[in-house]
């Protein structure tokens, strides 16, 4: 089933509810009685069908109970009417949830609005509370990113992951939750930037919008001096007077003037070309940058995995930053997660999370958020747009605004999300190694590599675009799936394409990481077969020292792994030949990708046949080559 229909699912599952818990009431005259407790909502359409059949029980004992109280006051005004919800397997014990297979309370499956699922009663002191740390199958934990009010026993949640695990694995994907800033995009709020830097984000942005209308060069630039800073009149009257004065000096007063002229014949900042993906969002008053190829790896991964967001900003920054990314609603479809909806103040967890931890990614900037789930995390490096950010994380210098307005992949480091969708696409074929969704990783890495080649947008034109799903069959996650375990998959070496290779890493991960093995080429590598070491003298030999693409320590002058690998006939290779094993998911010609000459060309203990992938190498810039804190 495709995502498209299975929305469309939900869609209508919504639709069927809303039509039977909408209350139809003709006031003409007032009803003076207590008032009905009656629940008139629309579901959202979650995609998650475990939780669905509790949401729809909840408020069809919601509506039950609204109409015990409220049936009286109902017969004696003949104004009044109400739509009936029939019940399913009526009975001495029947709860009206249809499915439940425990009938009895307590204890309480679970709470809508203080008002349990299964027996329609209002929760009371007691019945657990919600918004804790879970510990053990006692107490509830509240679900609210789901549905407002809810709240699910232990348990039941438990219960509700099982099923929804199964439901995903049947699909063919993995979960993927995803943080936002630094992650995925970097905002900065108004009150941050000077009144300077204001008007050079508000270029970059007529800049992006003339160019993606089919703008020239020089169009694109007229568009950038449109946006000219509105004068103070101190300042202008001072400015009138200094003209007066050069006025005196005709020749002097020309020569300034040519000045200011020839200043604006330049490129304006971050608009050769236009940077792409700069928003100004007013009622938040800030802007935000979406990190280089965000959409394109977004699409591929939702051919991959579900996938949350889950930030530790509250719900409507959330839901603000969701609208930038997935624009359509259809790749995230509500499973967006604020700090609000978390269970541990100032830390992650995927207690609240559906689906179960042997089938999630986390892809994160910050591994100490993440203290309980460390072994599914995927640590990408710090996307920092604006210069207040990096100076915020004692990173200065690092951010775009200070690197020549040069952005990701263009500025010496790596498309990290290039690096993070390989490692994704790695886990993803060896956990559905067998089945008729194995070869969809294929699929996923040609989708963001041309859509990286033509650095094209993704957005709301492509919204009717499908995603088939290769679905798995019951046998094939019964005996193949159910106790494979993507955390293991990732981290522990076995038969692979890079089976008995043993890698260093040169340059690419920052000595003060504090777990390095979280690092997306390190975790690639390791998904590759390879072993890792932390030292060329750890006695285990080496056979590939992997580097940034320059192989050097930014002043032309080869890292010292770089030289062991030259005089011991090890390989040294860019980080791209890592990259390239995991597409080709085969051992492919190092030559294409070596840091060394022709005559100091290792063979890095090749003993069995490489593939040659055919034409050059892939031109893909490395790690920071003169960023302090590199390893040597």
């Amino acid at each position: 089933m495709s995502s498209q229909e299975e929305d469309s699912s939900d869609d209508d599952f919504a639709a069927e509810l809303e039509a039977e818990m909408t209350v139809e009431q003709e006031q003409e005259n007032p009803i003076v009685a207590a008032p009905a407790v009656v629940i008139a909502t629309q579901a959202p359409s979650t995609g998650r069908g475990a939780v669905a059949s509790l949401l729809k029980g909840a408020m069809e004992k919601a509506a039950k109970a609204g109409e015990a109280k409220g049936d009286t006051a109902a017969a004696e005004k003949p104004g009044v009417k109400r739509r009936r919800v029939a019940t399913q397997g009526a009975g001495p014990n029947d709860s009206g949830n249809g499915g439940d297979d425990s009938p009895v309370c307590p204890p309480h499956p679970g709470f809508m609005f203080d008002i349990c699922i299964r027996c329609g009663k209002k929760k009371e002191k007691g019945d657990g509370d919600a918004g804790g740390t879970r510990g053990g199958d006692s107490g509830n934990t509240a679900v609210r990113y789901i549905h407002q009010g809810l709240e699910m026993s232990n348990a039941e949640l438990e219960k509700a992951k099982r099923e929804e695990k199964r439901r995903i694995l049947l699909s063919g994907r993995l979960v993927l939750v995803l943080d936002l800033d630094h992650t995925l995009l970097n905002s900065a709020r108004f009150s941050e930037l000077s009144q300077e830097e204001h008007y050079v984000m508000h270029r970059i942005i007529a800049a992006a919008d003339c160019e993606a209308n089919g703008g020239s060069n020089e169009e694109v630039q007229q568009a950038a001096a449109a946006i000219q800073p509105v004068e103070d009149p101190v300042a202008a009257e001072s400015a009138e007077e200094k003209k007066d004065g050069a006025d005196e000096d005709g020749e002097k007063g020309e020569e300034e003037a040519g000045g200011k002229e020839r200043a604006r014949d330049g490129p304006f900042p971050g608009t050769d070309p236009p940077l792409r993906h700069l928003n100004c969002l007013r009622h938040m008053a800030m802007f935000t940058k979406l990190r280089p190829h965000a959409h394109a790896f977004l699409r591929a991964a939702s051919q991959l995995c579900t996938m949350y967001i889950y930030t530790m900003g509250d719900r409507n920054y959330a839901r603000e930053m969701a609208k930038l990314l997935d624009p359509t609603g259809e790749l995230f479809n509500g499973r967006v997660i604020g700090s609000g909806d978390s269970t541990s103040q100032y830390k992650k967890d995927l207690d609240i999370v559906l689906g179960a931890e042997p089938t999630v990614l986390i892809t994160d900037d910050t591994d100490r958020v993440w203290p309980k789930n460390l072994a599914n995390l995927i640590r990408i490096d710090r996307y920092h747009f604006f210069k207040q950010s990096a100076a915020g994380f004692r990173q200065p210098g690092r951010s775009v605004m200070e690197r020549q307005w040069r952005d990701e992949g263009d500025n010496g480091d790596r498309a990290q999300l290039r690096d993070v969708l390989a490692v994704i696409a790695a886990a993803h074929r060896r956990f559905f190694e067998g089945t008729a969704a194995a070869n969809t990783a294929d699929d996923a890495i040609a989708e963001m590599d041309a859509s990286m080649l033509r650095s094209a947008t993704v957005t709301e034109g492509d919204k009717n675009r499908e995603t088939t799903d290769k679905p798995v069959s019951d046998e094939e996650a019964a005996s193949k799936l159910e106790l494979r375990d993507v955390r293991r998959l990732l981290t522990v070496p076995e038969d692979g394409p890079l089976a008995n290779v043993r890698v260093v890493f040169s340059r690419v991960v920052a000595q003060s990481e504090p777990r390095p093995e979280r690092h997306p080429l390190w975790l690639l590598a390791t998904a590759l077969g390879a072993e890792v070491l932390n030292s060329v003298d750890d006695g285990k030999g080496a056979t590939h020292v992997v580097a940034h693409a320059g192989g050097g320590d930014g002043d032309g002058r080869r890292t010292d792994k770089v030289k062991w690998a030259a005089k011991t006939g090890a390989s040294a290779v860019s980080a791209d030949w890592l990259a390239a094993c995991a597409d080709e998911w085969a051992r492919v010609d190092e030559s294409r990708y070596s840091l060394l000459g022709p005559d100091e060309f290792g063979t890095g203990g090749r003993d069995e046949p490489v593939v040659d992938t055919g034409g050059e190498a892939a031109d893909v810039t490395g790690s920071p080559p003169g960023s302090p804190g590199y390893s040597a």
